[in-house]
């Protein structure tokens, strides 16, 4: 036994007899330190740990005190568990509406110091000062070419090669999926995600009202074989997921797996679409489906609302031309 798990056997030994009672405040932290020859940090710790599981409370300024006993546990009050599926439309909706300071795990957001605050502050003034007419006016239906010109370069460095003109911008990634689904989808078809994804992947396929399968997600990528077994029975016509830093396991897909993908998806007939939102962070390079079949089964996404700012709603959908037309067509409707 330990010394700190000694303090806490003494200290326990005095509630069992009585000696300390509800309400009670223990000896300070010098005082049982010198009465049982310990270290005063040995008291600190066996009297935090006894905080952290409820038999002790500390009182700022005025040292530890028993805690009360809890309420006994009344079964009758318990009603049976009941089966609910979360809804993830309703968990987007509690996600927007809560506070700065909540956690909001799986979300992708960002911690607010990492975001680039400065350069944001200066881009917009410097934005500001530009011709009133680009202020004030549409811009091309594609959106702004000079941003689309960059886009397409930085798609090289991956090994995805397009135009510009093959680069569709949009308001963000979420509403990039949104037009991909508006033009392949029709209700009841049936949609591969990674289990577990990205839960507002599912909230938008709710909205089209798909089947939804989940294929099992590993290190290294999807289930291989949960992929085959699931287009041999359900016959889907999309399977989203994220090439790069997967959301939420942080997984990246390894390249055997990619080739094994891309061949089934090509031979089913399927089309991917490839969120790719954080890419950058990525400390060594992983395959891309759109480098591997050169867009002909997948659609690339990307989106600055997570790494820059959620406020300039600006995402991109890059995939085939006659693609690009369909989509640039659904975005004006």
């Amino acid at each position: 036994m330990t010394k700190i798990e000694q303090v806490i056997d003494y200290i326990d030994t005095q509630l069992k007899s009585r000696r300390l009672t509800p309400g009670m405040r223990l000896p300070s932290v010098r005082t049982l330190a010198k009465q049982l020859h310990y270290s005063v940090s040995t008291i600190v710790e066996a009297y935090e740990r006894m905080a952290s599981m409820g038999i002790i409370e500390s009182r700022a300024g005025a040292g530890f005190y028993v805690c009360a006993p809890l309420e006994p546990l009344i079964l009758s009050n318990i009603e049976p568990v009941r089966e609910k599926n979360l809804d993830p439309i309703w968990i987007s909706r509690r996600l927007l509406e809560a506070p700065p300071n909540l956690i909001k795990l799986g979300c992708g957001w960002l911690p607010d110091d990492w975001m680039p605050h400065e350069s944001l502050r200066k881009a917009i003034r410097d934005a500001s000062k530009s011709p009133i007419y680009e202020l004030v006016n549409y811009s091309s239906p594609l959106g702004l070419l000079g941003l689309r010109e960059l886009l397409a370069r930085r798609l090289y460095s991956k090994g995805i090669e397009v135009t510009p003109d093959q680069v569709l911008l949009t308001d963000s990634g979420s509403y990039s999926i949104d037009l991909i689904c508006r033009f392949l989808l029709k209700p009841d078809d049936v949609v591969l995600v990674d289990d577990p994804c990205y839960f507002n992947f599912r909230a938008l396929l709710k909205v089209h009202q798909v089947k939804i399968i989940g294929i099992p997600y590993t290190p290294q990528g999807p289930d291989i074989e949960a992929f085959k077994q699931a287009i041999e029975q359900h016959h889907p016509r999309l399977y989203i997921t994220n090439s790069g830093i997967h959301n939420p396991t942080g997984a990246t897909l390894s390249q055997p797996t990619a080739h094994q993908l891309a061949s089934l998806i090509e031979q089913a007939n399927m089309i991917v679409i490839e969120d790719d939102i954080f890419s950058d962070f990525e400390t060594a390079h992983s395959p891309r489906f759109s480098a591997l079949d050169g867009l002909k089964h997948s659609i690339y996404i990307g989106s600055f609302s997570k790494t820059l700012s959620a406020s300039v709603r600006c995402g991109y959908i890059v995939a085939k031309a006659e693609w690009i037309d369909h989509l640039v067509d659904l975005k004006v409707a």
